[in-house]
């Protein structure tokens, strides 16, 4: 008798369960936060008109420093396979207000969720229990399937105003910002974790740079710059000030923040504006009842998702030049070997090296995806890492975004859920509320390896994403391309080819669009596909791994 298993579920989809189903106990296995590119254009406070897009391209080819001269691009990427709670930059008690603080734009888009099922099946015979494999064709029998649960971040785009504006204009540094309006229970939940998370990373941060954040004098000035705001008498001068170095800090030159940053949140709740005037500003309605906003530091729009696309296609939707004799056509693409360069040596390598220091920061990202990974500069235009003309690795800063699902490393075994997704890759860890008390606010190696090969896991499949999409060469725009999605890659590699890369690489080899791609993994004796293949399958290496050795998985090569 064949029965059916649930081995990892969002919670949201609990209910939908009938009751006459046979179901072991659900647990969470992944949460991922999906941009949804908005349609809707909107007046600011200023009654502009806002017509800038999510989806610009920087149309100037004047970043010419191709990388040369190295063969083996993936020589330097390896997956190694091997609490504070106080912010001490005051994002958590700084608070900002609408005329004084912050004007808003635009409406940029929202943000959503999806729920992700993994699915298990068993036969039982004389109450025994043996895991066997569907058949991957058969669309009745799915190892996942994945559903939306709509829409619950907004997103504005907005500046700076007043004096902390004026000192940023005059020094020619970046006084825009983004804000997200998180609503409804699990939305708040959400905030509550970027606010934890990201604080402690920049904390951290600002305790390394800044002497005055370490002594806790930006958290206290923050926390009083709201009332300061009110009375006419006093002003917010020395909180401008440390916003302004927690800005910098973030935005560095030499060296910016692999996340982007929270400066604070807005407090809505004098607001009083007429919900009439709020949508002709906008085009969106009101701001939602006891809804939480969060002010982040601008680092752009432009993520892996929107880069990953075939070159070709992107140029074929670029506007045609004015030229001296009428409209000519965008220039010629780069050569592919510098666009490589740029794939490999920048947006992976730094992905990489973010997701490092997140993880030696003692945080875990848990819902990593192409939307999650920002493709910024400190330049002011935001538009140049995403264009298909840039190829300079120099000009591009990695920011991991969506933190609503990351979590501290030492309090990962605390969850039922991650010990329940451990379990299904045959790794026992142990509930610390039930062993002794001097661990439960420490994790093992245990934990701490299988907590960062989830983030690896996922940046593996990011990562052939963006391969197989970026560095793709169809003959034509029109030219239909193999599905390249996350859960396209998953189920060729985990049920199509049983985890065999091989396999993989044979099918990827057959495809036309893809023989450079091939060729580029192969070189070196094939140091790309090795990479890869321990990244996504960083979970089942741990699993194997002798923890009373003290081994360490990480993304450090």
């Amino acid at each position: 008798m064949k029965r059916l298993i649930l081995r990892n579920v969002m919670l949201l989809l609990i209910g939908a369960v009938p009751q006459t189903s046979a179901f072991m106990p659900a647990s969470v296995v992944n949460k991922k936060l999906q941009i949804v590119p908005s349609t809707s254009y909107g007046l600011s406070f200023r009654r502009r008109l806002n017509r800038s897009s999510l989806h610009n391209d920087k149309n100037g080819y004047d970043d010419i420093s191709f990388y040369e001269g190295d063969d083996d691009l993936f020589s330097s990427l390896s997956a190694n396979t091997g609490d504070k709670d106080e912010d001490l930059s005051g994002s958590a008690t700084r608070q900002f207000q609408l005329g004084y603080d912050i004007i808003l734009s635009s409406y940029a888009g929202n943000m959503a969720f999806d729920t992700i099922v993994d699915w298990e099946y068993f036969s039982q015979e004389d109450d025994e229990k043996n895991i066997v494999q569907p058949n991957p064709l058969d669309p009745n029998q799915p190892r996942r399937t994945r559903e939306s649960s709509g829409s619950v971040i907004r997103i504005f785009r907005g500046e700076l105003s007043g004096r902390v504006a004026s000192m940023m204009r005059s020094q020619g540094k970046e006084y825009r910002i983004l804000l997200k309006e998180f609503s409804g229970e699990m939305a708040v939940e959400l905030a509550e974790a970027e606010f934890r998370c990201i604080g402690k990373l920049q904390s951290d941060l600002c305790a390394l740079k800044s002497e005055e954040a370490k002594n806790g004098d930006w958290a206290n000035t923050a926390s009083s710059r709201y009332l300061l705001a009110q009375d006419e008498k006093t002003d917010t001068k020395e909180d401008d000030n440390n916003l302004t170095k927690l800005m910098d800090i973030l935005n560095s030159r030499k060296e910016s923040s692999p996340f982007v940053g929270i400066l604070g949140r807005l407090n809505i709740d004098d607001l009083d504006l007429e919900p009439n005037e709020w949508y002709r500003a906008l085009g969106v309605p009101p701001p939602k009842f006891n809804s939480v906003w969060i002010v982040y530091e601008y680092a752009g729009l432009g993520t892996a998702s929107q880069y990953s696309q075939p070159p070709l296609f992107r140029r074929s939707r670029l506007p045609p030049q004015k030229g001296f004799f009428g409209p000519t056509p965008p220039p010629q693409l780069p050569p592919w070997k510098s666009t490589a360069n740029y794939v490999v040596k920048g947006i992976m390598k730094k992905s990489l090296e973010a997701l490092a220091e997140l993880h030696e920061n003692g945080v875990v990202h848990r819902s990593i995806g192409r939307s999650s990974i920002v493709l910024s500069t400190p330049e002011l235009d935001k538009s140049i890492p995403t264009s298909i003309y840039t190829t300079n690795p120099s000009q591009l800063v990695i920011k991991l975004t969506d933190f609503g699902f990351s979590g501290l490393i030492s309090e990962s075994a605390k969850d039922e859920t991650f010990r329940a997704r451990a379990r299904a890759f045959n790794i026992n860890i142990k509930d610390p509320y039930k062993s002794s008390t001097d661990i439960v606010n420490t994790a093992s190696i245990l934990d701490t390896n299988f907590a960062i090969a989830e983030d690896l896991h996922a940046l593996g499949f990011v990562f052939l994403g963006i391969l197989l999409t970026t560095l793709a060469e169809p003959k034509s725009e029109i030219e239909k391309m193999p599905d390249t999605g996350e859960d396209s890659l998953q189920r060729l590699l985990g049920e199509i080819f049983e985890k065999d890369f091989n396999q993989f690489r044979e099918y990827c080899e057959e495809e036309d669009v893809w023989s450079n791609v091939v060729s580029l993994l192969d070189e070196n004796d094939g140091a790309g596909w090795d990479l890869l293949e321990s990244l996504c399958f960083a979970r089942e290496r741990v699993s194997k791994l002798d923890n009373s050795n003290f081994q360490l998985v990480t993304a450090r090569g």
